[in-house]
C-alpha cells in the first residue's frame, strides 16, 4: 500500500526509530499462547471441552482449574503430554522509503517461525486426607510464544552515517524469543457441608527466558540513556538463558447446587516472579516478568445421567503485567527515544518501560461430554475471544503473532480397565490475520498471520 503518507519521516533519527521498533516487538511474555498466554484449559478432558467445565470434574488434572475439586478427583493420578504446534509467520510489504528520511524498513520480509513443534508435559494427583479433606499436587509446563526468525533483513540509518541494509528481522541477526515455564501446584481443599467445597492452593512457578538479536536498540535503554551515551547495556540480548522462581495463590470454590446443576469459580493471583537479571535491560522494570491473574467461573448441567454441557467464561488481567500491557508510545518520553524526552523510567529496562500494549481479555466457552456406554465418552467444545492484539498494535507484536479468537476442539476417553483409562484431545485455531503500516515506515505494510493446533494424550489410574 502507497499513499500520501510514504514522505512522512518516521524520526528525526534512525537509530530512535529502530530502537522504538524493536522494543515494542520483543518485549512480551508468553507462554501457551492460545488464549495470550494461557492455554485453553488444563487437563485432556478439559481441553476437549474448549476449556469448559471447571464445575464438572472427571480428571486428576481437574484441580489445576479449580482448586476446590481435589475432594471430587481424591484417589486420581494423571500424567499426560500436550504437543503444541503454532504456525506462526510474518509478511513485510515493499517500501517506497526503504530506510531513507528517517525510516526502519524491515525486509521486505516474508519469515515463518522455525520452532514448529512444543511438547507440554503434566502431572496430577489427589488423595482424602480426612473425610471432608484432600490435598493434591499437580506439576505442569507451558511454553508457547517460543519464536525463531531466521534470515531476513532490516534497512535503516543506524548511526547517522547512511543507510545499509543489516542482517535478520531487526538488523541484528537471527532473533529467537524463548519463554518456558514449569508449575507446582500444592492443593488444600475441604467440604464445608454436603453442597459446597472450597480449596486453596500455592503455586510455586520456575520460567527460562531467551532473547537473541535485539541489540538493535541499545541505545534506547535506561542504562544508556542514564551515562549520556557512554556506557553499552549488558543485559539486552544473546545472554543465553535465565532462570527465575517465583509464587502465588489460588482460591477455589465447587457447588454441587443439585443433582444436575454445579458451578465452579477459581481465581488466581498474578505470579510474582524474581527479576530476569540477564534481561533487565530489555524487560520494564529493570527484568520483570509476571504471570498475569486470572478469573475463571462455569457452570455445568447434566441433562442425563450420561449427557452434561458445561459453559464457561474467563478473564485474563494483562493489565497487571508491565511487559504486557505498558504502551508502546511511552517509550518516546525517554530521552533517547525523542529529543524533548525527559524521563529516564520510560527507556527500556526502566520501571515504566515499553510493553506491548495488551489489553485484558474474556473468554467464553462450552463443551458438553457424552458417555457412549461403560468404555467410551466423546466430547467437542468451542471457545471464542477477542484477542489483546488491537490492529494498531501490529507493529510492535510481530513476534507475538498468535491471534487466536476461536477454538474447536474434540476428544474421547477408552476405558481400558474399571481402574484406568486412555483420554485424547486434539484442539484446532482458525487462521487470522491482520494487516497495518508500518508505525516506523508508513510506506510499507505489515501482515502477520498465525493458526494453532494442540494435541494431548494422557492416562488416567484410580488407587
Amino acid at each position: 500500500m502507497v499513499d500520501g503518507r510514504n514522505n512522512r519521516k518516521a524520526g528525526a533519527n534512525g537509530l530512535w526509530l529502530t530502537g522504538v521498533l524493536v522494543a515494542g516487538s520483543l518485549i512480551t511474555t508468553g507462554a501457551d499462547a492460545n488464549n495470550g498466554m494461557n492455554p485453553i484449559g488444563w487437563g485432556t478432558k478439559n481441553k476437549a471441552m474448549g476449556g469448559a467445565g471447571i464445575a464438572l470434574p472427571e480428571e486428576a488434572a481437574a484441580v489445576i482449574n479449580n482448586p476446590a475439586t481435589a475432594l471430587a478427583v481424591a484417589g486420581q493420578m494423571q500424567a499426560g503430554l500436550s504437543v503444541y504446534h503454532p504456525r506462526a509467520k510474518y509478511i513485510s510489504g515493499e517500501s517506497a522509503n526503504n530506510g531513507e528520511n528517517g525510516a526502519f524498513t524491515i525486509g521486505p520480509n516474508a519469515l515463518k517461525d522455525d520452532n514448529s513443534y512444543l511438547y507440554q508435559p503434566y502431572f496430577a494427583t489427589s488423595a482424602r486426607s480426612q473425610e471432608n479433606t484432600a490435598i493434591a499436587v499437580a506439576l505442569y509446563t507451558r511454553a508457547g510464544m517460543n519464536l525463531d526468525y531466521r534470515g531476513g533483513t532490516a534497512t535503516f540509518d543506524a548511526d547517522g552515517t547512511g543507510v545499509e541494509t543489516y542482517p535478520g528481522t531487526f538488523g541484528d541477526g537471527d532473533t529467537k524469543w524463548h519463554l518456558y515455564q514449569i508449575l507446582v501446584d500444592m492443593t488444600w481443599a475441604r467440604q464445608l457441608n454436603e453442597k459446597v467445597a472450597i480449596g486453596l492452593t500455592g503455586v510455586l512457578a520456575s520460567q527460562t527466558f531467551r532473547a537473541d538479536g535485539m541489540g538493535s536498540f541499545a541505545p534506547l535503554t535506561e542504562a544508556y540513556a542514564a551515562s549520556g551515551g557512554s556506557a553499552m547495556p549488558e543485559d539486552l540480548s544473546g545472554n543465553g538463558k535465565d532462570r527465575t522462581y517465583g509464587g502465588g495463590v489460588k482460591l477455589g470454590v465447587h457447588a454441587q447446587w443439585t443433582p444436575a446443576i454445579s458451578m465452579g469459580l477459581m481465581y488466581q493471583s498474578k505470579i510474582f516472579m524474581g527479576k530476569t537479571g540477564d534481561y533487565s535491560d530489555l524487560l520494564p522494570d529493570g527484568g520483570n516478568l509476571d504471570m498475569p491473574a486470572n478469573l475463571k467461573i462455569g457452570l455445568t448441567w447434566k441433562a442425563l445421567d450420561n449427557l452434561a454441557f458445561s459453559i464457561d467464561a474467563e478473564r485474563i488481567f494483562h493489565s497487571g503485567v508491565d511487559a504486557l500491557s505498558n504502551p508502546i508510545q511511552d517509550l518516546f518520553n525517554c530521552p533517547t527515544a525523542n529529543p524533548a524526552g525527559t524521563d529516564l523510567n520510560a527507556c527500556l529496562g526502566g520501571r515504566n518501560g515499553a510493553g506491548l500494549g495488551w489489553k485484558s481479555m474474556n473468554i467464553y466457552k462450552i463443551g458438553g461430554r457424552w458417555n457412549i456406554n461403560e468404555k467410551w465418552a466423546v466430547r467437542g467444545g468451542f471457545s471464542v475471544t477477542d484477542q489483546p492484539i488491537a490492529i494498531s498494535e501490529i507493529t510492535n507484536n510481530l513476534l507475538t503473532p498468535y491471534l487466536a479468537e476461536a477454538h474447536y476442539t474434540f476428544g474421547f476417553s477408552w476405558a481400558v480397565s474399571d481402574h484406568a483409562e486412555f483420554n485424547f484431545s486434539v484442539a484446532y485455531s482458525e487462521e487470522e490475520s491482520q494487516i497495518s503500516p508500518n508505525l516506523f515506515d508508513p510506506s510499507q505494510d505489515l501482515k502477520i498471520e498465525s493458526d494453532q493446533f494442540d494435541f494431548e494424550l494422557s492416562y488416567s489410574w484410580s488407587f
